[in-house]
This record gives C-alpha cells, structure tokens and sequence, in this order.
C-alpha cells in the first residue's frame, strides 16, 4: 500500500465563492526586507517589473502555502492556469513503484488541482533562506526543517500581473502579483527518509565522509 505524500488529486467541481482577501502581511513569519523599494519599473514589452518588496511578499505568502496552507491564500495567490512541475514531488507521489513516465510530467495542471491536493496535507516546516528576483521570476531557496533529516529546495516561480476575477493577487503597492507557475526541487531521499522508507532510512550517528 502505497503512503503517498500528496493526496490524489481531484479537480474542484464549481467555482470558488466570494472571499474577503486576509491580511498574509500581519503573519508573522512575512516580513520585507526593502520597505522603501516598493516602484516596479517597466519591462522593455511594457509589462510592469515586480519590485523586491512584492517579490518578497510573494515568497513568503508561497512558503505559507507549505507551512500554513489555507484555500484563500492559494486563491489569492495563485492564477487560474498555474501549473506546478517537480521531479521531487512526483517520486513522493509514486514511490515506491516511481518509474521513468512519472517524471517530468506537470505535477499540478491548474489551481484547482494544487488545491485539492494541498489542502489534503499537513503543514510542514518551511523558511526562506535566499531569495532573488528578475523582472517576473522569484527564485526561493528554502530549508524544512524536518526531523531527523531536513531538506533544503529550491523553488522558482514565473510571475505576472494579477488577473482580474483569478483572486487578487499580492502587492504592498496598487500593482499585485499572482504566481503563474513554479519550477522546484528538493531532496526527496531525504524527504523519504522522514517518512519511513526503508531505502532511504536514516543511520545513526551517520556522518559524511
């Protein structure tokens, strides 16, 4: 019997209803490190850059969706056609029995899926330990901090101007953000060790030669 680490995902039926937007900058885990930085300069298309302080925004509220999920946030932060791609997380989902089809397939198609398998999972450790942007990518290098071994990722989010009606979007300004798609790896064997599989269990007192 397999012990997956992502329920299966189903698609979600109806449409969100109407929700009031939570204030995630009250959390205590956000924080922005470039208070006074908060102008987007222009692409060279036209297409607005997003600023350090809302690429931090938009980390922290990603690492939220990990270590303190709730459907709003995903709503608000996520457009309608994210996709999500990670060899990480799909050996988690397919091991034991993985093999070569179930890698570099899309592991979340839209934010539909991302929530009906999110939501099914419990939170887990997560902080930011380095973060970089572009003009529309916010690059995150995160430790979970899990126990006995913990893992270190790195995520990398493609990012545009929120989409009206496709939840809000996170901005400290008027211009807000969604995440259109995340590229991530992590360490699944370590990952794997957490959680029990005998191939890659923890040894003891273990250290690297």
């Amino acid at each position: 019997m397999r012990t997956c680490v992502l329920a299966t995902l189903v698609a979600l039926a109806a449409a969100h209803p109407p929700f009031e937007h939570p204030d995630w900058t009250s959390h205590p885990d956000w924080k922005v490190p470039y208070p006074t930085n908060t102008a987007a300069p222009p692409h060279h298309s036209g297409v607005p850059c997003i600023s350090d302080a809302d690429a931090s925004l938009i980390g922290t509220s990603f690492g939220l969706t990990i270590s303190n999920y709730t459907e709003a946030l995903a709503v608000q932060l996520f457009t309608n056609n994210f996709t999500d791609q990670s060899d990480s997380v799909n050996t988690l989902i397919h091991e034991p029995g993985l093999t070569a089809q179930d890698l570099g397939s899309l592991t979340f198609t839209s934010k539909a899926e991302f929530i009906a398998g999110q939501g099914a999972q419990p939170p887990v450790p997560f902080k930011i330990l380095n973060l970089w942007n572009t003009c529309n990518t916010v690059i995150i290098r995160w430790l979970s901090a899990q126990k006995p071994l913990p893992v270190q990722g790195v995520s990398i989010a493609s990012v545009v101007p929120a989409i009206e009606g496709q939840g809000g979007g996170f901005g400290v300004g008027s211009q807000k953000w969604q995440i259109s798609a995340i590229v991530a790896e992590f360490n699944s064997g370590a990952w794997l060790g957490n959680l029990g599989y005998p191939e890659c269990k923890v040894v003891a007192n273990a250290t690297a030669s």
